[in-house]
């Protein structure tokens, strides 16, 4: 009887790890696929920001090229500089949720 005492504790130790383990692997899962969505909604951003760029870059340089000088009371270049300001501060809310979640801080 001692011998099979001896194996229920050992198969019980093993099942106890194993069952640790799995969690530990689950969570951490859990913690890369959130990172993942997250780079994923950033890099949309950042592709909205680029194209929001270059947009008003060629609208200065049209206006530059007509002599105006008017060029900040331009409502296109204002818009554009609205819209790129609005999806830097959503870039950077991302970037500090990405370390939240990396660092445990914060469920998504």
């Amino acid at each position: 009887m001692i011998l099979w005492d001896r194996v229920k504790k050992s198969l019980d130790g093993g099942v106890d790890k194993v069952t640790r383990v799995s969690r530990v692997l689950s969570e951490r899962a859990r913690v890369e696929a959130s990172v993942a969505r997250l780079l994923i909604d950033k890099g949309g951003l950042e592709t909205r920001e680029e194209k929001a760029t270059a947009r008003l870059g060629g609208r200065v340089y049209l206006l530059w090229e007509q002599k105006s000088r008017g060029i900040m009371r331009d409502q296109e270049v204002l818009d554009a500089l609205r819209e790129i300001n609005s999806l830097r501060e959503e870039i950077s809310q991302i970037n500090l949720a990405i370390q939240k979640v990396s660092l445990g801080e914060e469920e998504v």
